[in-house]
């Protein structure tokens, strides 16, 4: 048995977010959950939960940090801890996580330092190279992987047969063979949330999704059938879809019912809806049951199987909030990134879904590499087609050049991403970002992609309240009452009410009021 630490990294954001991003870390907990059933003593470090409501300058540029300093992360890791993990999901954040592992590494020289995730996953020669305190990567999935090498490492074997990690051996990176994806995804052990400061996240409104209640994380299917081009799971998950059984996943929404009085479920899955005949029988599973309670697809999801049939199962099995990734209302610019979607159809479906009760937000993005104006125009006029359709969110984002991603080895290859510097990472932060924008686009500047998002933004809500003006009512009444149904809501809610915490920079100074 092995005395294991897992960290999961303060959390990086820039001074024109709208609103701290603290979710309950999922995949920590999995990882947790894994090593704990294989004998492991483990505890987690939540660096966000543990000062959930603390901001303080990074220093660098106009960026702060939410939750512990790495001071006090390295405070907090247990005397003798032999393995310590750290978690890297989002690029943006490797400068931090980068400081905090040399930290770490300096305080606790002995014990053998792992990093994981996405990052990690998809710059592992970078990572090792770039952060000489890392002993080991773990790439992809991490629950077979990481209890396997640890278990070869405890007992003195080398880490050579371990498939699914990268390693230095002096000047070289070694990678061992990719593992294949796990099989019996209903055997994979549940998330350890004990170990874990859930109730911080369930008693503050912390979620994913819109806050309806005290809200747990849920997986039901992992990885995304599809490639698009500016996405990172083909290099993280590959493109293999498994669902696990509808029976299994229903009986730990019991289960956290009885444990943590959840009322509301949040699925973090990539792509939750791909089979008709799953979501059906999940759906009727939770009203058979009857759970009362609601659940929240806020990823973002695909329409193909989204009828009228579904959507109304969808509505009385307790789903209120659902997002949709059109990504683009260009036909040239969905061609291009591989989004293969039909825009009337999803317009179809966005409608049923309306007219079934459920509160409708879409994801799109402009800025792509080679696409042009009248490509952000047809945007545009998809933007008021949604409107019409009665959606009621839209969030507009500009193309981040994320690692991991097709475009992103493109750009690397034609010469166009060179410095991997701090900078550049903590550019990455610019898809959330109002202040700044950083432009791949060869025909537009950073600065007019700005005001073209703002553009979109203000016409998509603009045309949705003039083709639903009692909506403004609603809204106002939502928010006054405190119970938010859209993002848009929760975000005026959080900006209206938020208040002054125990914190080295005040939040409501930091971000950006709605």
């Amino acid at each position: 048995m092995s005395k294991i630490v897992i960290i999961r990294c303060p959390s990086l954001f820039a001074a024109g977010a709208l609103t701290l991003s603290a979710t309950p870390p999922i995949g920590i907990a999995y990882l947790a959950a894994s090593l704990r059933a294989a004998g492991h003593r483990v505890s987690v470090i939540d660096a966000v939960a543990e000062a959930i409501e603390r901001v303080h300058p990074f220093g660098h540029k106009n960026l702060f940090v939410n939750g512990l300093t790495i001071d006090q992360v390295c405070g907090r890791i247990e005397t003798g801890a032999q393995f310590i993990c750290v978690s890297f999901p989002f690029s943006h954040e490797w400068p931090l996580a980068k400081r905090l592992c040399f930290a770490v590494k300096e305080r606790f020289p002995q014990a053998v330092l792992i990093g994981g995730g996405e990052h990690i996953t998809a710059m592992p020669e970078f990572s090792l190279r770039n952060c000489a305190a890392l002993d080991y990567a773990v790439l992809g999935e991490g629950e077979e992987t990481i209890v396997e090498l640890i278990g070869a490492l405890s007992r003195g074997h080398g880490a050579d047969n371990v498939a699914g990690i990268a390693f230095c051996r002096g000047a070289e990176v070694v990678k061992t063979p990719p593992r294949t994806r796990i099989k019996e995804i209903n055997a994979i052990t549940r998330p350890a949330w004990d170990l874990l400061p859930l109730e911080t996240y369930l008693a503050g409104g912390y979620s994913f999704g819109v806050n309806i209640g005290r809200t747990v994380p849920l997986m039901a299917t992992r990885g995304c059938p599809y490639q698009c081009t500016f996405c990172s799971n083909p290099s993280m998950w590959t493109t293999k879809w498994t669902a696990r059984a509808p029976e299994d996943v229903v009986d730990e929404m019991e289960d956290y019912m009885r444990r943590y009085n959840a009322q509301n479920f949040d699925f973090y899955d990539l792509t939750a809806i791909v089979r008709k005949d799953w979501t059906v029988k999940f759906c009727n599973l939770i009203i058979e049951r009857k759970l009362n309670i609601t659940w929240q697809l806020p990823s973002g999801t695909r329409s193909e199987a989204l009828d009228d049939e579904v959507t109304r199962l969808l509505f009385a099995s307790g789903c209120r909030n659902l997002s949709y990734a059109p990504e683009s209302g260009s036909p040239e610019t969905l061609k291009r990134i591989k989004k293969k979607i039909d825009p009337g159809r999803m317009i179809a479906s966005m409608r049923m879904s309306v007219k079934n009760g459920i509160n409708i937000k879409a994801n799109m993005i402009i800025g792509f590499p080679g696409e042009k104006l009248k490509n952000v125009l047809e945007s545009y006029g998809f933007a008021v087609r949604m409107a019409w359709a009665g959606v009621d969110d839209m969030s507009m984002w500009v193309f981040s050049a994320y690692p991991g991603s097709e475009i992103f080895n493109d750009l690397v290859k034609a010469g166009r991403i060179t410095d991997f510097s701090d900078d550049y990472f903590t550019s990455l932060l610019s898809y959330s970002d109002l202040k700044n924008v950083v432009s791949w686009n060869e025909h537009f500047s950073s600065r007019q992609l700005k005001y073209l998002r703002f553009f979109g933004i203000l016409l998509f809500y603009s045309a949705a309240y003039v083709f639903r003006p009692w909506r403004l009512a609603r809204s106002a009444r939502n928010i006054l009452r405190h119970k938010p149904q859209s993002r848009m809501e929760m975000i005026i809610e959080k900006a209206l009410n938020r208040h002054k915490p125990a914190a080295d920079v005040p939040v409501e100074n930091v971000l950006v009021k709605a």
